[in-house]
């Protein structure tokens, strides 16, 4: 086991890393279901951190793979080649980090979802209400196509 010992503290640091994004990509699915924008941003410049992490560690493990001879192998292939004692090691490892990372799939692939239809929902209700229709003033008082104000004179009588 001693050869494969950093394998397995990288593939240890790999869980632990989907066990912290999990909840962030959960929270993010909560805020996007509530229509909370600025937590989904917050959500997302957290992720950012996590994918540079995540970048780091899978160069650490092609990294270790090569110096163990496994360039490019699966994680079943690296079962199938390595001594019975590192197998025992690796084997729920690997069964741990698939299981988070189709765990944080599922849960993105659901924030995305429901982002994409918030998206949609927001540029219908943009197209229904046509260019130029209502505008807004930087204090966010309401204006009319032609910036026009309401005036006596401009009654109808």
């Amino acid at each position: 086991m001693n050869d494969f010992t950093d394998f397995k503290k990288i593939i240890e640091e790999l869980i632990a890393l989907f066990d912290h994004l999990i909840p962030i990509e959960q929270e993010k699915l909560d805020a996007a279901i509530k229509n909370r924008v600025t937590f989904v941003e917050d959500c997302m410049h957290k992720e950012q951190a996590a994918v540079l992490q995540l970048r780091g560690l899978e160069q650490k493990r092609e990294a270790e793979q090569i110096r163990l001879g496994m360039k490019g192998y699966t994680f079943r292939q690296i079962l199938e080649q390595a001594p019975e004692e590192a197998t025992a090691v690796l084997d729920p490892l690997f069964k741990q980090l698939g299981e988070r990372v189709r765990t944080f799939q599922s849960i993105s692939e659901s924030a995305r979802n429901i982002i994409e239809v918030n998206l949609h929902v927001i540029q219908s209700a943009l197209a229904a209400e046509g260019p130029g229709k209502t505008t807004y003033s930087a204090t966010g008082q309401k204006k009319d196509d032609n910036n026009k104000r309401n005036h006596f004179t401009s009654r109808s009588i």
